[in-house]
């Protein structure tokens, strides 16, 4: 039987694109509550082959061996120190940002910020003299400050690419879709809230006039949903008497990694993210994104939000470009 060649062009293309490659993923501050969890999650994925954990915390190693204790095909690597971090990120595809303190009672807010601050500082600047960049994906908070302040660091000490930094946005549009489905007592995994703004309970701002399934909701109850979103974290914190919620920004990572995994494999993705856009006035933004193997393409956008929806879009606005600022300061102030 003959077979054109256009035809077998085709099949060859099919099977090229089924094909999986594998992936060089490190987690930077996976000693932490937070590292912890995403390594946890990330260890068993099977298009990461080798799983590079790194912490400058003297219970790193113990991690590891916990870790290690979970069957699974990829290998895996541990790197303890300020001293090692080059050699952990070295080859890396994706770049997970864990580490640093978490904003609870009995932390100042100076201590937590220049904790985070410095931790931030010393890993990007080890990324930026990678080539080729990875791509990488900032948890740490205040991601709004921090993720402008990454970007300058990068850029003034090596190289950058807009396209390859993120900060991770993946749990305010989970907590959107499974507060909107409790409300509406729709299974979870059917609906879809889009999120937009930035990362803090200000500035991330839920869009119930575009959710699907579309259900209807007075005022008051918009009102009282987007409250309640807006203050997840502090919620969370209050319940867990004083620990982070960490297991959901976890579950974040996970989908983000997965998403980029797919993209660098040549698969249509998209991520929740905060990056670099212009678009509204305050150089970076949080949303929808669709990435391919280089890394962001394009933003989704809307234009039929509610009247309450721009009001809260314009209070956001103005509070990213107060964090942007912030962060952009720290860095002239190091």
């Amino acid at each position: 039987m003959q077979v054109s060649k256009k035809l077998f062009t085709s099949l060859m293309s099919q099977v090229v694109t089924t094909i999986t490659r594998s992936y060089r993923v490190t987690v930077v501050g996976g000693s932490s509550e937070l590292g912890q969890t995403v390594c946890l999650l990330l260890r068993a994925q099977p298009s990461i082959t080798r799983l590079n954990v790194h912490d400058t915390l003297i219970q790193t190693p113990g991690v590891i061996l916990d870790l290690s204790h979970i069957p699974a095909e990829s290998y895996l690597k541990g790197y303890v120190g300020e001293e090692t971090l080059e050699r952990a990120l070295k080859g890396s595809d994706i770049v997970i940002a864990a580490g640093g303190l978490v904003n609870r009672p009995g932390i100042s807010n100076e201590a937590w910020m220049a904790t985070n601050t410095n931790f931030i500082k010393m890993l990007v600047r080890k990324v930026a003299k990678i080539s080729p960049l990875p791509m990488v994906g900032i948890l740490t908070d205040p991601v709004n400050v921090l993720v402008p302040m990454a970007a300058e660091v990068m850029r003034n000490s090596g190289e950058y690419d807009a396209k390859k930094l993120f900060g991770i946005t993946t749990v305010d549009h989970l907590r959107a879709q499974s507060l909107y489905a409790t409300e509406n007592n729709l299974p979870a995994r059917g609906c879809i809230v889009p999120v937009i703004g930035g990362r803090s309970g200000k500035t991330a701002i839920p869009l119930l006039s575009q959710a699907k399934p579309k259900c209807q909701m007075n005022e008051k109850a918009i009102q009282e949903f987007t409250s309640k979103f807006q203050k997840c974290d502090e919620n969370i914190r209050e319940a867990k008497k004083g620990w982070s919620a960490s297991l959901s920004v976890a579950y974040g990572a996970l989908m983000f990694t997965r998403s980029i995994i797919d993209a660098l494999d040549g698969r249509p993705a998209k991520v929740a993210a905060f990056v670099e856009n212009n678009d509204f006035g305050s150089h970076y933004f949080s949303g929808t994104i669709n990435i391919n193997h280089h890394g962001v393409t394009d933003m989704q956008r809307f234009t039929d939000l509610s009247e309450y929806e721009c009001h809260l879009l314009e209070r956001s606005i103005a509070q990213i470009r107060q964090d942007v600022l912030k962060g952009k300061k720290i860095l002239e102030l190091a």
